[in-house]
């Protein structure tokens, strides 16, 4: 009997990778816990918080203080660690979570530890961040290096809208189709294609025309026959790429990527990807 099966439903079990979700104590990572919980506990996965701390690189000295209960920096860590914990459990309490804490830098440690994620999940930037950027280094290093899909969060329950995947024909692209019509249905969403074709200054080709673009096609073949999915079908000719996604994902429950397109030569983030990171209001999901 292989791992995979019951051994006593006698049916196959899929046995799929857990979330992983970075925690911090910010704001945005206590939104990105918020979020990971919710999606864990409508797709039936486990979920693992992860805190990562650095002390042990600079000192030895990491307490407890003899004089002081609960005191010194590895108690500190432990207490966020176990608040990232309990902040998912309060907010999906059936889900099978767990916590983990790391020595290293956050964008180092969960970038070698998405290779055991089915989704790596943050928030848009963390305690180290300035408050004037939309969006952290960590959060960029991820989507550019990681080894799944990662999602930044800023919204842990979105406004109800479309999934919203923006499509090029790469293969990456095709991946977030795939991704994004798993999201659509788990959240009960219409799926919008988006796909900004070449610019030209001619009228006439900058009309909308998702029904004779072969891009926006290619992504629906992807999809099964029968596929209880309401799909809607966008396709523009538009100067600005970014700008038509960010404009269409700030209707969205979520816009999802590839991380970078067919005119992304040697990156290993497109600059679309990069803009609607910055400027997208709502939650990203970035595949590769």
């Amino acid at each position: 009997m292989s791992a995979a099966e019951s051994p006593t439903a006698g049916t196959p079990v899929t046995l799929t990778k857990p979330i992983i979700v970075g925690y911090d104590a910010s704001d945005g990572s206590r939104r990105a816990v918020l979020w990971a919980a919710g999606h864990a506990a409508a797709t039936g996965q486990a979920l693992v918080v992860v805190h990562c701390w650095l002390w042990p690189f600079f000192t030895q000295d990491l307490g407890p203080r003899t004089d002081v209960k609960d005191s010194g920096l590895r108690k500190a860590a432990e207490k966020i660690a176990a608040e990232g914990l309990d902040l998912a459990k309060q907010a999906a309490p059936d889900i099978n979570v767990s916590v983990r804490l790391i020595t290293g830098f956050p964008s180092e440690v969960l970038t070698k530890l998405s290779a055991e994620a089915s989704l790596l999940v943050t928030g848009t930037r963390g305690l180290g961040g300035f408050a004037g950027l939309l969006v952290g280094s960590v959060s960029l290093h991820l989507a550019a290096t990681a080894s799944c899909p990662i999602a930044v969060i800023r919204q842990d329950q979105p406004e109800k809208g479309d999934v919203l995947v923006a499509v090029d024909g790469s293969p990456e692209s095709d991946r977030a189709v795939i991704a994004a019509a798993d999201l659509a249905k788990t959240l009960h969403a219409s799926l919008r294609v988006l796909h900004v074709r070449p610019y030209s200054r001619h009228a006439l080709t900058r009309l909308p025309d998702p029904e004779h673009d072969p891009v926006v096609q290619q992504a629906l073949n992807l999809l099964p026959a029968d596929t209880e999915l309401t799909i809607i079908e966008d396709s523009f000719a538009e100067p600005s790429v970014p700008g038509v996604i960010v404009h269409h994902a700030n209707r969205a429950v979520c816009v999802v990527l590839g991380a970078k397109g067919n005119n992304t030569l040697g990156a290993r983030l497109g600059s679309a990807v990069h803009a609607v990171l910055h400027h997208a209001q709502g939650n990203v999901i970035v595949v590769r």
